[in-house]
């Protein structure tokens, strides 16, 4: 690109959440969604060149369906490049009311891709129970189950084909952080590498932990990036898992979300789909 193309280009950071009365939306309708509210807002957003031009939009990271996001980041391009401040209220002004829009900042046209910055994500995992459908004796014992184990042999679906990883490795904390009585909740705490090829999900560890027939939400608290120094800092007391590391031997099958974990005996499960199953995006 040369000088005159960028001076008509301008990359804008959008720190947004993404809430409750859109959690069950997928990626793909996310997408949408910013296209449309950035097209309603007159916003010059950039397409790219082709048969089937896409806008210039990036998300950091992906939400599933029945994830929610607290700090959700995206980029986009304009072009023509519009003052920061019109551009946020425009856009404000269009945006659902389930998704609130924190900061709106210009960065660099040649900036790495966030995608390739992530490198992993704590979550909040609200199970809706009461203690005594699920005891917190019960919820500790599993946690503790979970950790002490070293394969977690799961099954997932990318491009048609099946394939098996072992997601304990990609856990690095988990941990129960208590009982809300007001909203009948409980609270777990997740931290997972989330790296190209090697990411730890939290529908994958609730399954895991035999709790998917529950209602609950999965709430994305922060994503951690390799170009921020406090980033960097917190995930290097844990190891970098590689894809090949998680890699099943052949002949090794995972459990998938379409059937119960060993020994769960939790909730009735046939004829039921997982709100899992019905997301479109992949994560690994």
């Amino acid at each position: 690109m040369d000088a005159a193309q960028s001076l008509l280009r301008q990359r804008i950071r959008i720190r947004y959440a993404k809430g409750e009365a859109i959690k069950f939306i997928s990626h793909h309708d996310e997408f949408r969604l910013w296209e449309r509210a950035l097209r309603r807002a007159d916003l010059p957003l950039l397409y790219k060149q082709g048969f089937n031009p896409q806008p210039h939009i990036q998300f950091a990271a992906a939400l599933g369906v029945g994830i929610t996001g607290v700090n959700e980041l995206l980029d986009i391009v304009l072009s023509p490049p519009v003052p920061l401040d019109e551009a946020a209220a425009r856009l404000r002004a269009k945006l659902p009311p389930a998704v609130t829009l924190h900061t709106f900042e210009e960065v660099p046209l040649n900036a790495p891709p966030l995608q390739t910055l992530v490198i992993g994500a704590d979550y909040t995992i609200l199970l809706y129970a009461a203690p005594d459908e699920i005891p917190e004796s019960l919820l500790a014992e599993r946690i503790a189950d979970f950790l002490a184990r070293t394969t977690i042999w799961r099954e997932r679906e990318r491009k048609g084909k099946r394939y098996t990883y072992n997601l304990r490795p990609l856990v690095f904390e988990l941990r129960y952080l208590g009982y809300d009585p007001t909203l009948e909740e409980h609270r777990i705490f997740l931290r997972v590498q989330a790296r190209s090829g090697a990411t730890g999900r939290p529908d994958e560890v609730v399954d895991a932990l035999g709790f998917d027939d529950f209602a609950r939400t999965l709430r994305r608290d922060r994503l951690y990036f390799a170009d921020n120094e406090d980033d960097v800092a917190v995930m290097a007391q844990y190891p970098v898992i590689s894809q090949e590391q998680i890699a099943a031997p052949r002949g090794v099958r995972g459990e998938s979300l379409r059937r119960p974990a060993p020994g769960v005996e939790i909730g009735p499960r046939e004829g039921q789909r997982s709100i899992n199953e019905r997301a479109v995006d992949e994560f690994i």
